[in-house]
């Protein structure tokens, strides 16, 4: 329960630094939700599909380590909620619908400059 304190308030702060960066809520959570779909993606060995993942990131987004940090940060919460509920894998083709969605979503809230 004490690592959850933890994780909830480096999880704010990381928010409050990427906000305070000039990134919106909604540029945030399309990066969040490409992290939880890693974050199921490794255990169920879709590498191709967090290949693709990452590609999208470093093409769409500006440089910023928060960026990256909070991509990261997604991905590890959803690998060990993942693992801890013994959730099933998605199909392949399910799985890759789901990454392509997000990354549309993705390329919509960080439009090419």
């Amino acid at each position: 329960m004490k690592d959850s304190g933890y994780i909830a308030l480096f999880s704010l702060a990381l928010v409050w630094s990427v906000q305070a960066r000039g990134v919106t809520d909604e540029q945030y959570q399309a990066i969040q939700a490409l992290g939880m779909l890693n974050g199921v993606a490794l255990p169920c060995h879709y590498l191709d599909q967090t290949r693709r993942m990452k590609k999208a990131l470093v093409t769409l987004l500006p440089k910023r380590r928060a960026l990256g940090d909070g991509f990261d940060q997604s991905t590890n919460e959803a690998f060990l909620k993942f693992i801890e509920e013994k959730r099933p894998c998605p199909t392949s083709d399910e799985f890759e619908a789901q990454v392509g969605k997000a990354i549309g979503n993705l390329q919509q809230v960080f439009p090419a400059e």
